[in-house]
């Protein structure tokens, strides 16, 4: 009988999936664990390979097209065998792919065709006919077999649209993640406190750190140095609320934003506190390109204790992060820039930072935020290259 693929989770906040590119067509003949097509997910794009030998009976989406976890990604079995249709029972599942995630729940089957007599489409045709309220009987299908695709849909639902609009544009996967975690971040009590900061030996103290490793060491890493043992003297910033309980980690997973051109992404540097500032240096580099390039792996953009975002790299003077869910606090740090203080009676430009974070106001009050800035402005205009290690 026909075996069913469907498409696995492959990170803890993943739920659906873009396919990207199909590596086999039907017909083709394939292996086990050969690549079939490559997925994007709201993290990164990942290459799935297929459980099960045999000839490819039917694919369940084309490129670009958006299918959930558990719904069916291919169907294999032997030459001319009969495909299930949606209403049938899946024989088989499987959820082998390149990340090693383990096998989703059971899901309904939909494949790309159907017995004789019914109708064929693709599953995110009928998930949208669904939302649409179109009925798939009365649509002509233009894809492979006189399946039903996707635009297919759309264009059967045009009439009924509403004229005038704009310009439309899908939102990628990474950019539906972000509003995702954006509106869940919305429901927590939150609220930003700011403080200026003498930014004069942090910056002096980055250009020795950059002559001594003879490369650019970012200043998220000399941040990040500097932000780990305040977190340890303010456990709370180093948290989150679980229930009716505070969960105070005992480790330092630092979340360190990052702007790409799909939109924010934060990996997680593991263990900070153990790291130097050249090791920082290297590891923050690592994750930023990977995250830019998208092969950062979907571990690597989850469980910060806190998080940072050097909103100054971007030639912004002062930020209000969201807070990351699952944390407590997440720091900004503007672009210096001069201004004119007075030293003993005297006026001085003095290259100022400011520094704002972001707290959970139902585990933290203004009390404990202004004295938690308070050390971390003393820590960064105090920064020297011995203090950094």
């Amino acid at each position: 009988m026909a075996s069913i693929f469907k498409l696995p989770s492959v990170g803890d906040t993943m739920v659906e999936g873009e396919i990207v590119e199909w590596l086999v067509t039907v017909g083709d003949t394939v292996d086990l664990d050969q690549a079939i097509c490559s997925i994007e997910t709201d993290k990164s794009v990942v290459e799935m390979t297929t459980p099960y030998r045999g000839t490819v009976l039917a694919l369940g989406g084309e490129p670009g097209d958006v299918i959930e976890v558990g719904e069916t990604l291919i169907v294999i079995g032997e030459p001319g065998e009969e495909v299930p249709t949606e209403d049938e029972p899946a024989p088989a599942t499987g959820a082998a792919c390149s990340a090693g995630a383990p096998p989703p729940a059971p899901a309904p089957t939909r494949p790309q065709q159907a017995a004789p007599g019914s109708v064929k489409a693709v599953p995110k045709a009928r998930k949208l006919a669904r939302e649409l309220g179109i009925d798939l009987a009365a649509v002509a299908g233009t894809g492979p077999g006189g399946s039903i695709t996707v635009a297919d849909v759309e264009a059967a639902a045009a009439p009924a649209a509403v004229a005038g609009g704009g310009r439309r544009e899908r939102l990628s996967a990474i950019r539906r993640s972000i509003a995702r975690h954006m509106t869940e971040s919305m429901q927590i009590p939150q609220f930003t406190s700011m403080v200026d900061a003498d930014a004069t030996r942090l910056l002096a103290t980055r250009a020795a750190a950059s002559a001594e490793t003879g490369s650019r060491v970012p200043l998220d890493a000399l941040l990040v140095a500097l932000l780990v043992p305040v977190l340890r003297d303010h456990p709370v910033m180093n948290a989150r609320l679980d229930g009716d309980e505070i969960e105070y980690f005992e480790r330092y997973d630092i979340g360190v934003a990052v702007d790409t051109a799909e939109g924010l992404m934060v990996p997680v540097v593991r263990g900070a506190d153990a790291l130097s500032v050249p090791e920082l240096s290297a590891e923050i580099l690592r994750l930023a390109g990977a995250a830019r390039d998208r092969t950062v792996a979907p571990q690597e953009l989850t469980g910060a204790t806190a998080a940072v975002n050097n909103v100054g790299a971007l030639g912004v003077l002062a930020g209000t992060p969201m807070l990351p869910v699952g944390t407590s606090m997440i720091a900004a740090f503007g672009m210096a820039r001069p201004t004119v203080r007075l030293v003993g009676g005297d006026p001085v430009e003095v290259p100022t930072m400011t520094v704002s974070a972001t707290f959970d106001h139902r585990i933290i009050d203004g009390g404990a935020s202004g004295r938690f800035l308070a050390q971390l402005k003393e820590a960064i205009e105090a920064a020297t290259p011995h203090v950094l290690g």
